[in-house]
């Protein structure tokens, strides 16, 4: 009998020398060397209970709630639960969820780009309550938004109307005109971009574009756009070197501007010079060409508002036969300045124009001011 009292108290003496150099309380059990005594801290389960999204300017905000669930017990689960999705994350701060024992929480992810995500929740554990984690995918931006529905409402007859539509979506969203636009008007399905070349007798037209994937589809529009006549407005200046000697040179510059609203096509200018001025030689060289005393240049077709220049160089002929029948020392000579659209006839306005400046020519040894 002492035997055994004996060595229950040595038993009793090697299990506090345990305690003592352990030192350590896990979950309120007192741990002690040896497989004497198990862990018992409760196996938990975390799930992904909702997920919402706003998209921002600056990208997009996905709300991400978590539970975390006891397999045991009723003492609900502390700590934190660590939330990621791609390059984002966030911590949620479980509480109790009511009565039960249950905890809850959320957090919010910031500034992702469209695309498809794996959402991580893991639970941290804590002293009481093992970790764990659950995966859970979302598609961000699924129904495609709108970012570039502004297009232009005036347009010109005859000439081509285009706009390239944006929707942001994942995936890509495709692109088709609504019922009720017209026929002429095209839109590019992949890449959004409406185009076409307003017809001459149309005064205003409507449409729109629809923007969807396998999440949904959004519309813009419809959208009346406003047809203006196309019209040309050829204008000229003439200016000429006012005065000259005989035998020396001087130059003409016609410049020719379309003020219209539309291109002018085939533009055509020429300097006419008369006989007591000889031309020489236009300027741009390679473009121009001087015939009966005359310089030709095609500028081709005209934009709204732009401007191109024919120059011609031209000497101040001599001879009795200029002066025999002149009393005075100088007399004045027009020089003309002419230019004309030759292009499609239905565009209305003013097709050509004319200018005229003048050359007072002296004879050498002569000036008047």
């Amino acid at each position: 009998m002492h035997k055994l009292i004996g060595a229950a108290g040595r038993r009793t003496a090697g299990l506090a020398a345990g305690v003592m150099l352990t030192g350590g309380l896990v979950g309120g059990v007192l741990l002690t060397p040896g497989p004497a005594f198990a862990d018992t801290t409760v196996g938990t389960m975390t799930a992904i209970t909702g997920t919402t999204q706003t998209s921002t300017g600056q990208g997009n905000t996905l709300s991400v709630q978590v539970s975390v669930t006891p397999a045991s017990g009723t003492v609900w689960p502390a700590g934190m639960v660590d939330v990621s999705a791609g390059p984002g994350s966030c911590t949620v701060d479980l509480a109790q969820q009511g009565s039960s024992a249950t905890a809850v929480g959320g957090c919010n992810i910031t500034n992702l780009a469209d695309g498809n995500y794996t959402v991580t929740a893991a639970y941290q554990g804590s002293a009481s309550f093992t970790s764990s984690s659950t995966q859970g995918k979302v598609t961000i931006a699924g129904t495609p938004t709108f970012v570039a529905d502004s297009p232009p409402l005036t347009a010109m007859a005859g000439q081509g109307y285009s706009y390239t539509f944006q929707a942001k979506a994942f995936p890509p969203p495709g692109y088709a005109l609504g019922p009720g636009s017209p026929g002429w008007l095209h839109i590019n399905p992949n890449r959004g971009t409406v185009w076409g070349t307003v017809p001459l007798w149309v005064g205003s037209f409507s449409y729109s574009v629809t923007a969807s994937n396998g999440f949904g589809s959004a519309t813009a529009g419809p959208f009346t756009v406003w047809v203006k006549q196309a019209s040309i407005d050829i204008n000229t200046h003439l200016s000429c070197t006012h005065k000259v000697f005989t035998g020396t040179r001087g130059s003409c510059t016609l410049w020719v501007t379309n003020n219209g609203n539309s291109p002018a096509p085939d533009v055509t200018a020429l300097i006419g010079l008369p006989s007591p001025l000889r031309a020489d030689f236009c300027v741009p060289f390679w473009s121009c060409s001087i015939s009966d005393n005359t310089a030709y240049e095609n500028l081709g077709t005209l934009y709204p508002g732009q401007t191109e220049a024919l120059t011609v160089v031209f000497t101040a002929k001599t001879g009795w036969s200029l002066w025999g029948w002149h009393r005075g020392h100088r007399f004045t000579v027009k020089v003309i300045g002419f230019a004309a659209s030759h292009g499609d006839r239905w565009l209305v306005g003013q097709r050509a124009s004319l200018s005229i400046a003048y050359v007072t020519i002296f004879p050498r040894g002569w000036w008047a001011a």
